[in-house]
C-alpha cells in the first residue's frame, strides 16, 4: 500500500490493536450475559421466566441446556427476577467509559500522551484479573466501572498517542489493517475454548499486555504532545529514540509551533467549537447505533460463537477494502467516507426494520446485520480520523476526549433500547434509522475535509502556521 511501515510503527501498530482489543470488552457482555435455555422435568425447552418459577414452587430439577458458555450472568442467576443486575452491570461499565474519556483526555493534553496511556492500560489489565478473582455481586459491579474507566482512557488517549507517532498516510492503514474485527474475532475465539468468563477475564489481560510492555520500556513521549509544550530539547531526544527504534538515520525536521494547550471552555470560545458540534453528533449517532445494534445481535438465531466471528471476520475483511480504496483513491475523502457509510447504514437497517415488524426472522436479517454494522464501523473511522485530524495539537486530546464523551451518551443508551426493542419489536432499528438520516444531513452540510493533513499544521481559525525558526521559538524556550 505504500504506507512504508518501519519497526518502530509496526510496534505502535500492534499496541494499538491490544488496545483496541480491550476496547472490545464493552462486547464482553454478549458473553458475560448468555443465558442458556432450560426445561423443568420433562417440559419444553426455552426461557419461560413462569415455567422457571413454577419448577421451583414444585421442588423439581432444573435442567439448563445448550451451555455454550459459562457466563456471569448463570452463575450468580441474573436472569428472571434478577436479570436486572445484568442490565447493572452493562450501565456501571458504560459509566466508568462514560468518565474515563473524558478524564483521560484531559489529563494527556496537561501531563502527557504516554504517562496516562500507560496508566489506563495498567489500570485495564488489573480491574480485569481482580473481576475474576471476584464472587460478590457488588464487587464485580465495582471492578467492571473501572474496566470501563479504562476502557475510555485506552480508547481516546491511546488512539492519540499512536496516530500521533504515524505519518498522515498510516493514518487509515492503522484502521484497516488494526481493527475492530480482530479485536471481536479474537474476543469471540477466547470465549469459545474458555468457555468460562472467568478463564476468558485473565486471557483478556493476558492480550494486553504486548501494549503494557510497548508503553514501559519502548515508547518515548509522544513528539508532537513535546512540541506543543515547548519543550523541545525533549522532542529532539524523543525523535531521535524513534529513529533507533525503527532502524533509520535521524534527520532533524523543521516542525511547526502549534498554540499552548487550550481547556474545553478555551476550544468551545474559539472557533473550532462549529467543528466539534458536528464531530459530537457524528459521535452521538455512531455510538447509540453501533452498540444498540451489538447489543441485539445476541438475539439472532444461529450459533454464539459462529455469529460473532462472522460479524468480526466481515468486519476486518470490509476495513482492509476499506484501506486499499483510500490509498489508492485520493478522491475517496472523509466526507465521502462518512457520508456513503451513514447512507448504507440507514438502508441496511431500515430494511430490517421493515422485516421486524412484518415478523420475518430469516438468513436475510443476518446478513443485513452484518452489512449494517460494517458501514456503522466505516462512519467510526471517519469519527476518529476527522476528530484526530480536524484539531489543532493544542486541544486534539481534549476534542477527542468531549467527542467520545458525547458518544457515551449514546452508549448508555444503548441498553435502554435493546430493553424497549423486545416488547417493541424494530424498536432499534427505527432509532438507528432516523438518528443516521439526520447525521448525514449534518455532515453533508458541515463536515470538514480533513484527508492528507499533518497534524502539526492543523489550523482552524486560519492564521498562519508558525514554525522553530520563528520568533516564537525563544519565547516557548522560557
Amino acid at each position: 500500500m505504500g504506507v512504508g511501515v518501519n519497526r518502530f510503527q509496526l510496534i505502535a501498530l500492534i499496541s494499538w490493536q491490544c488496545m483496541n482489543f480491550f476496547g472490545g470488552s464493552n462486547l464482553f457482555p454478549i458473553f458475560s450475559n448468555f443465558i442458556p435455555e432450560w426445561r423443568c422435568a420433562s417440559g419444553p425447552i426455552g426461557k419461560s421466566c413462569d415455567a422457571y418459577k413454577l419448577c421451583h414452587i414444585n421442588q423439581e430439577t432444573v435442567t439448563f441446556t445448550h451451555m455454550t458458555f459459562h457466563s456471569t450472568a448463570y452463575e450468580f442467576e441474573w436472569f428472571c427476577d434478577g436479570k436486572k443486575y445484568a442490565a447493572i452491570s452493562n450501565q456501571v461499565q458504560f459509566f466508568g467509559y462514560f468518565f474515563g474519556t473524558l478524564l483521560f483526555g484531559f489529563a494527556s493534553d496537561v501531563l502527557g500522551r504516554k504517562l496516562i496511556a500507560t496508566f489506563a492500560v495498567g489500570l485495564g489489565i488489573a480491574a480485569t484479573v481482580v473481576s475474576a478473582l471476584l464472587h460478590s455481586t457488588y464487587l464485580i459491579f465495582v471492578a467492571r466501572f473501572f474496566i470501563g474507566l479504562a476502557i475510555g482512557g485506552q480508547m481516546v488517549v491511546g488512539c492519540t498517542f499512536i496516530m500521533e507517532m504515524l505519518l498522515p498516510e498510516q493514518r487509515m492503514f492503522a484502521r484497516a489493517y488494526f481493527n475492530w474485527g480482530i479485536s471481536r474475532m479474537l474476543l469471540t475465539t477466547i470465549c469459545y475454548f474458555t468457555q468460562e468468563w472467568r478463564a476468558a477475564c485473565y486471557g483478556i489481560a493476558l492480550c494486553c499486555m504486548p501494549a503494557m510492555l510497548a508503553l514501559i520500556f519502548i515508547f518515548p513521549e509522544s513528539p508532537t504532545w513535546l512540541l506543543s509544550k515547548g519543550r523541545l530539547d525533549e522532542m529532539r531526544e524523543s525523535e531521535k529514540k524513534i529513529a533507533r527504534i525503527a532502524g533509520v538515520e535521524y534527520v532533524p525536521v523543521n516542525h511547526p509551533i502549534p498554540e499552548k494547550p487550550k481547556s474545553i471552555i478555551a476550544v468551545m470560545r474559539s472557533g473550532i467549537w462549529k467543528r466539534l458540534v458536528v464531530l459530537w453528533a457524528m459521535w452521538f449517532t455512531a455510538a447509540t447505533s453501533s452498540y444498540a445494534t451489538d447489543l441485539a445481535s445476541s438475539r439472532l438465531s444461529g450459533n454464539l460463537y459462529l455469529n460473532q466471528f462472522l460479524f468480526g471476520l466481515v468486519l476486518y475483511v470490509s476495513k482492509v477494502i476499506l484501506g486499499i480504496v483510500d490509498a489508492r483513491f485520493p478522491a475517496f475523502s472523509r466526507r465521502v467516507l462518512h457520508q456513503g457509510s451513514q447512507f448504507a447504514a440507514v438502508a441496511c437497517f431500515g430494511a430490517l426494520a421493515v422485516f421486524k415488524l412484518v415478523g420475518y426472522n430469516g438468513v436475510l436479517m443476518l446478513i443485513l446485520n452484518i452489512l449494517g454494522i460494517v458501514f456503522v464501523e466505516y462512519t467510526w473511522d471517519a469519527c476518529y480520523l476527522c476528530a484526530i485530524e480536524g484539531v489543532e495539537t493544542s486541544s486534539r486530546a481534549s476534542a477527542t476526549g468531549s467527542s467520545s464523551f458525547i458518544a457515551r451518551i449514546g452508549m448508555l443508551l444503548s441498553p435502554l433500547l435493546s430493553h424497549i426493542d423486545e416488547g417493541l419489536p424494530g424498536t432499534v432499528y427505527i432509532v438507528v434509522v432516523v438518528l443516521g438520516s439526520l447525521n448525514l444531513i449534518q455532515s453533508y452540510l458541515f463536515l470538514v475535509e480533513t484527508k492528507g493533513v499533518k497534524l502539526d499544521e492543523v489550523s482552524v481559525d486560519g492564521h498562519e502556521v508558525k514554525h522553530e525558526d520563528d520568533e516564537e521559538l525563544q519565547h516557548l524556550k522560557k
